[in-house]
Order: C-alpha cells, then structure tokens, then sequence
C-alpha cells in the first residue's frame, strides 16, 4: 500500500507540475508518439490512431501553445499516413479536424493542470491558515490559563461562556465549573454593559466596582470590559483584577502621607508660634519693671496667654520630631512626579523637558512629600501661567557640591517680589497662599531646602536635598 501512495505521488508530481520536468516529459511523449506510429505501421489494417491522444495528454502539461499545435499537426499527420484508409481529397480536412481535436486535448489538459496546481497551491494555504490559525488559539489558550488575571467572557443573559483558573480561583469556584454560571450575583455590573448606549454599539472601558465572591466575601475589583458580536449573539469580555490589596495600601499609604504632613505643619506653624511667643515674651519683660504693672489682672492674663503659646509651640515641635528618618530614591520620585505632571502641564499648552543626572545617590526625605512638592511647583505655573506668550517648564536634577539639586525652570515673567514667596496667607495668592510655606516646611523637615533662584528669564525654584552618605541632623 505503501508503494502504491509513492508511485502515485511521483506519478503526481510528474504529471501535476510538468514545468520542473520539462526534459523528461517532453522525451516521454516523444517516445510514445514512435511506438505509435511504429506501432500504426506494422497495423496496416487497423485505425489506431486515437492512441495519439496519450502522448498529448502527458505532454501537454510541459508545452506552451505553440508547441502543443505543432505536436497536434504531428500527430494527425502521423495518424492520417498510416491510416488504412487510402489518401483521398479529403485528407487535409481528416488532419485538420484530428489536429482541431488534439490541440483542444491538449489545452483542455493545461487548464485542467492549471486549475489542479491552483487547488492545490490553496489547500497549502488552507493548511498553512488552519496551522497558524491552531498555533495562535493554542498560544491563546495558554496565556489565558496562566493569567494571574481573571479572564471571562459572558452572553447578553449574563450566563459565563468561559472563564480561565484565575477567574475560578478568584470567586472561589476552584471545585466547580463557571461555565452556564450567571454572573450577576458576583458581578451586577457586567451585565449591565449590554444595555450601555455607546456609539458604535461597542463598549471598551475600565471600570472599579464591588464584587462578591461564591463565600459572600466582598471585593473591590478593577475590570477591563469589551463587548463583541458573535454568532449566537452580542458578548462581553472581562479581564478582572482584585484590587483589594492595593486599596489597603493606598489608605495606608494615604494615612501615613497625611500623618506626616500634618507633623510637617505642625512643626512649621508651631516655630512661628514660638517666634511670636518668644517675641512676645521679651516684650513682657521689658515692661515688666513698670510700676503699677505686676499687680495688673490684664497684664497678669498676658503674661499666662505668652506661657500657653510657647508651652503650644514646644509641644507641637516635639510632635513634628517624632518621626523616623527616610531614604527616598530620588530618581524615582523624579520618574513618578513626571508621569502625574506632564499629563497637567500638556493640557494647559506647555512644553516639558527633562534633564537628569544618572546615578543619582539616595537622598534624605520621605517619597511621597517629595512627590507633593514637585506637584504643587508644577501647579503652581499651571495656575500663574495661564497668558504667558510662551510657556515651556525645563526640570534638570544633579549634584551640586555636597547637595542634591533639583531645579524647576519656566519661561514665565519670573516673581517681582520673591522674598514674599515663603510667607503663608499672601494676599491675591490663590487658594489659601501655603503651598510653597508647606513644600518648603516638608524639605526642611529632612534637612533640606526649597528656594527661589533668580535667572534672565521666567522664574525658578530649587530644591536642594542631602545624600544619605552625608546624613545631616535634623533639628
């Protein structure tokens, strides 16, 4: 059996793709169109004449046009010589007719062998489409099992067409299947996006919502949603992802950013206090030695309102030291500030550049503070730059001697009365006026410094930080 699929396959190859054996084709008809004709003339008394018709069904596939006319004259001359019918005047017509035949044979077996070889050229493409087509599904398929995601899909009755072990896993289903499921119990949501008004009759959107799992624990889920048509009716794809962690961490994150802020503000607000109290104070005495003073209930009642705001302000600065000492890597802090602020500064219509130094050291301060006051310098121009002509921010960081230093540069008026930046509650200043009072009360709070700098043009502020190698004291 084995034999017989070769020897048919060769005969195949020979026959169905001539033109890659032209020689041995064409040799092929040769040597039988001989036999033929030796054949037809040792048969004086016998037509076998039709026998012609195989040299030019083998031939046909290696000749052109031409060449199968000719071999078709051949052959009806052949035919018409040693037919034993004796020439007659209508022999030109016999040869014609046979030649007629022959040549159709014979571009019938080219536009049979042209259409065979395109059969065959398209089931390779087939074949070639359902592999690749099989690979990719495969492929598919793998990536969705081993997605740490929960990927599902969903009819428009909210019943579950597939979900991978992720999505099992993750409403506790790992003993059952999700298939037929409806997944409104643990999703309302999702079902709710078929009766979405979206144009277009799609919807791609990412959504945060509360989710249940099958124990009725509740969940914050982010889900990445797309509909879709198919056969059997519109559907719903779902990538999931169990937020629940993160937004542990993001309030304690929060609360512990707020925390140390609010220390920041208490020990910024709570030096002025001293300073006035201490002022105060020195005034107190001076006038203590006045006659007629220390007996005074008024001026006995300034004398314990001095007390109680310098008691106030020890005790808020003692607050304000009660922290641990940070190592930021600033360079990070540098990569987050640019993803918040870019997005800020490009729809107010500003260019943004960005120089910074490689290998930069670790640097004394807490990250997210650090993120704040570049924030708040970069909505400070967003907020004052709202007519400039031009309006570009360049933020270049390095070291610079012993400091690290990150300067915020724009293209602004610069400021007509920088020592009045640092002071809170200015008058015309927007929101309350604290912004940079507490920006540079958060860089001082780890030994740091945010300044103005003075240059030819538009206004730049420099926050200067310690290497941790060089930690400093803070007091």
């Amino acid at each position: 059996m084995a034999g017989a699929n070769s020897t048919s396959f060769r005969l195949e190859t020979l026959l169905g793709y001539a033109e890659s054996h032209r020689v041995t084709v064409c040799l092929l008809g040769g040597v039988m169109v001989a036999i033929i004709a030796w054949v037809d003339s040792l048969l004086p008394t016998m037509s076998i004449g039709f026998l012609y018709l195989l040299p030019i069904l083998i031939s046909a596939a290696a000749l052109n046009g031409i060449q199968i006319i000719l071999l078709s004259v051949l052959c009806s001359f052949l035919r018409e010589a040693f037919d034993p019918l004796e020439w007659s005047a209508g022999a030109g017509g016999r040869i014609l007719v046979a030649g007629a035949g022959f040549a159709m044979t014979g571009f019938f077996v080219i536009g049979l062998n042209q259409r065979r070889r395109l059969l065959r050229e398209h089931l390779n493409d087939l074949e070639t489409e359902v592999r690749l087509r099989k690979d990719a599904e495969s492929q598919l398929r793998a990536l969705i099992e081993t997605s740490p995601l929960a990927i599902l899909t969903i009819n428009a009755q909210g019943e579950v067409l597939l979900a991978n072990e992720s999505a099992r896993e993750l409403l506790d289903f790992e003993e059952a299947t999700l298939r037929g499921v409806d997944i409104t119990p643990y999703f309302p949501i999702l079902p709710r996006m078929f009766q979405s008004k979206h144009r277009g009759g799609n919807v791609r959107t990412n959504v945060e919502c509360t989710a249940r799992r099958s124990t009725g624990e509740f969940f914050l889920a982010n889900v990445w949603v797309s509909t879709f048509g198919s056969s059997s009716g519109p559907g719903l794809a779902a990538v999931i992802w169990d937020a629940s962690e993160n937004l542990r961490d993001r309030e304690g994150a929060g609360l512990d950013s707020m925390l140390a802020t609010s220390r920041v503000l208490i020990g910024a607000f709570s030096h002025e206090i001293r300073n006035l109290a201490s002022a105060a104070a020195t005034s107190y005495q001076a006038i203590a030695a006045l006659d007629g003073l220390q007996r005074n209930s008024q001026y006995e009642a300034l004398g314990s309102l001095i007390t109680a705001l310098e008691s106030i302000a020890h005790s808020g600065l003692r607050v304000a030291s009660q922290r641990e000492p940070a190592v930021t890597d600033l360079g990070t802090v540098l990569d987050e500030a640019r993803i918040v602020t870019e997005p800020l500064l490009r729809d107010a219509g500003f260019q943004m550049t960005w120089s910074i130094a490689e290998g930069l050291p670790l640097v004394q301060g807490e990250q997210r503070s650090l993120l704040q006051v570049f924030v708040n310098l970069a909505r400070n121009v967003v907020v004052h730059g709202a007519d400039w002509p031009e309006r570009s921010v360049s933020v270049t960081a390095g070291l610079e001697q012993d400091l690290v230093t990150v300067r915020f540069h724009d293209s602004g008026p610069g400021v007509a009365r920088p020592d009045e930046l640092f002071k809170p509650f200015q008058p015309g200043a927007q929101s309350c006026g604290i912004g940079l009072y507490i920006s540079r009360a958060i860089l001082r709070s780890h030994g740091g410094n945010l300044r103005y700098e003075a240059a030819a043009k538009g206004a730049c502020f420099v926050v200067e930080l310690w290497p941790v190698e060089q930690r400093v004291e803070i007091l």
